[in-house]
């Protein structure tokens, strides 16, 4: 196993520093409106110069811009850590630089609830509630138990780990409980922009710089919810490879949908070319800087040209009927799109064999997706303007949680294989012989995957003969690299492995890279995860508990602070006096006139 290098950590210092460096900027850019208290003269003067520079309230931007660079720290973090599992392997250590950077990314979170309520407080703000003597904004409140759900998840991942082994996969409870802190929370970024500008009503009025940070929240947004296909983007997946196309739909039906209504025209399009900027920096760092796997993408340009066409055909005033045509427009020419750029981009194979169950659960996915994030999106309206039913947005998460639980089933068929192998040097040319022979015939994905010798390498197999197959490429079999054979049919996930290496550690024994093997293909896990180990079956019953009430708690204060947001208007401001004037001709003097 490899470990990180001391230069490694320079990645975790130099957000900080840059943060640290902007923040002494605004301090001496702005006014602290001759406060003598330094503390309260520090926060004013920030405060003050977000204010001047964006048009937003000082509070809401400082929260905002804070949340987003803690969870663009978090984001790095965690592609590098996702990378370095795919390329090496375990970790040495606790706190790797990767598992740092995670972590002071969903603490971020936290500090930047904080910050936005320490700054109402500091601009006695009318938004949200007061909690003591505090000034509490609703979207502080979502960011700050977000934050929180997400860092209560290290603990419960350290005891599904002493129960289980080290599980290298995103998509265990705790993985997924850490992710999705991080993931949601440009959402409650987004809303603090615009409690902000409700908080300060008429007197709102954003800069380009503040219209920009609501155009990056959304990129934001998007990236977030594109993290759970992080399986997909390194390229070895342990669920179904229907599971890809169903998150794209979902991610670019919420988040689109509710850019479109957010930011008017425009605003799909926008969010989705932020969205690749982001992911490019991402793979820039991972793949280019770092040296690892270069996690891969979606474009979502397709999808963000339809949302855009469909409210330019039929208005987004029904807000209902725009979502849904356009959760039928990324089902169909977004989700054609997206595949077209796996095939092509050579991401991974797309087989036909799918197709329809794709396409077809890909639409429930997009419209059920596309109502939640029209839903989402009226944080931004005004209360005479029409929305969607709270029921109808109900209803639609629930189906599209459905939707998303169907390709959970992974089982295994009866397949047997003959594997050759035809070495050069430490490479080999696979040709797999299956039992029976049409065992492929059907199949979603078919194909050699290798892993953790340092980088991916993945070939398709082609047929030769009746059921007789060989890889496009040569792939390695020797050193530190794991190599397989993969097989999905419907529900069925199925492995057989071509060469693994001793793991003494765990006391897994090799599997040697003979010129002939036959063998059985079994679940897919049993290859991908040989570090897990049975256990007790009350960690798992407690991390799931705790995955779920954390998840409710997030979905119902998201909810209220949406319905909050919208409903808010600024408290009535003192009405200012106007000086009595000099008596005017004959006499008579003006009462006191309020403005």
């Amino acid at each position: 196993m490899r470990a990180y290098s001391i230069d490694s950590w320079v990645y975790v210092a130099a957000p900080l520093f840059f943060y640290g460096i902007v923040v002494l900027g605004l301090a001496a850019m702005g006014d602290a409106g001759g406060e003598r208290n330094l503390v309260k003269a520090f926060f004013r003067s920030i405060s003050s110069s977000l204010s001047r520079y964006t048009g937003v309230p000082g509070w809401a931007m400082a929260g905002a811009l804070t949340g987003l660079m803690a969870a663009g720290i978090a984001m790095v973090g965690l592609y590098w850590d996702v990378a370095w599992h795919i390329d090496y392997g375990r970790d040495k250590a606790l706190f790797t630089p990767s598992h740092t950077l995670i972590l002071l990314g969903l603490n971020g979170l936290v500090f930047a609830a904080a910050i936005a309520v320490i700054f109402a407080t500091l601009e006695r703000s009318s938004a949200g509630f007061r909690f003591g003597g505090l000034q509490v904004p609703w979207s502080a409140l979502v960011m700050g138990a977000l934050g929180v759900g997400a860092v209560a998840a290290f603990p419960l991942d350290n005891l599904w780990h002493q129960a289980y082994g080290i599980d290298v996969t995103l998509w265990s409870p705790t993985h997924l409980q850490l992710v999705a802190g991080g993931s949601l929370g440009p959402m409650a970024m987004w809303l603090m922009i615009r409690e902000g500008r409700r908080d300060a009503g008429d007197a709102s009025s954003p800069t380009l710089w503040g219209i920009g940070v609501e155009v990056l929240c959304f990129g934001a947004i998007l990236t977030g919810l594109s993290t759970f296909q992080g399986e997909f983007d390194f390229g070895v997946p342990q669920f179904q490879a229907l599971y890809h196309p169903l998150l794209i739909a979902a991610a670019a039906g919420i988040a689109l949908v509710a850019a479109r209504l957010a930011l008017g025209a425009g605003g799909a399009l926008g969010a989705a070319m932020v969205f690749l900027a982001l992911r490019l920096l991402v793979a820039g760092v991972v793949g280019g800087a770092l040296n690892h796997t270069v996690p891969r993408f979606p474009l979502y340009l397709v999808g963000a040209l339809a949302v855009e066409a469909a409210a330019w055909a039929l208005g987004t005033d029904d807000r209902l009927r725009f979502a849904l045509v356009s959760g039928a427009a990324i089902a169909t020419a977004g989700l054609a799109a997206e595949l077209a750029w796996v095939d092509l981009s050579g991401w991974g194979p797309v087989s036909g064999n799918g197709l329809p169950v794709a396409l077809g659960l890909g639409l429930v996915t997009a419209l059920a997706a596309a109502v939640v994030g029209a839903g989402l999106g009226q944080g931004a309206d005004d209360d005479d303007r029409p929305g969607v039913p709270l029921a109808a947005v109900g209803a639609a998460g629930l189906v599209l949680m459905v939707a998303l639980a169907l390709p959970l089933p992974r089982n295994v068929g009866e397949v047997d294989a003959v594997i050759s192998l035809d070495r050069t040097g430490d490479e080999a040319v696979v040709t797999v012989q299956l039992d029976p022979p049409t065992a492929a015939a059907d199949a979603t994905v078919f194909g050699v995957v290798s892993w953790q010798g340092g980088g991916r390498v993945s070939a398709e197999l082609d047929e030769i003969g009746p059921g007789r197959y060989q890889s496009s490429k040569a792939v390695p079999v020797t050193g530190d690299w794991k190599s397989m054979v993969g097989l999905q049919r419907g529900s069925e996930v199925m492995a057989a492995p071509i060469y693994l290496p001793a793991d003494p550690e765990i006391g897994a024994p090799a599997v040697p890279a003979l010129a002939e093997r036959q063998v059985a293909f079994v679940r897919n896990t049993d290859i991908l995860l040989r570090e897990t180990t049975d256990g007790p079956a009350w960690p798992a019953l407690a991390s799931y508990l705790g995955v779920g009430a954390v998840a409710l708690t997030w979905i119902a204060l998201l909810s209220l602070a949406v319905v909050r947001v919208r409903s808010a208007r600024p408290a009535p401001r003192p009405a200012a006096v106007v000086p009595p004037r000099p008596p005017a001709p004959g006499g008579w003097v003006p009462r006191h006139v309020h403005v």
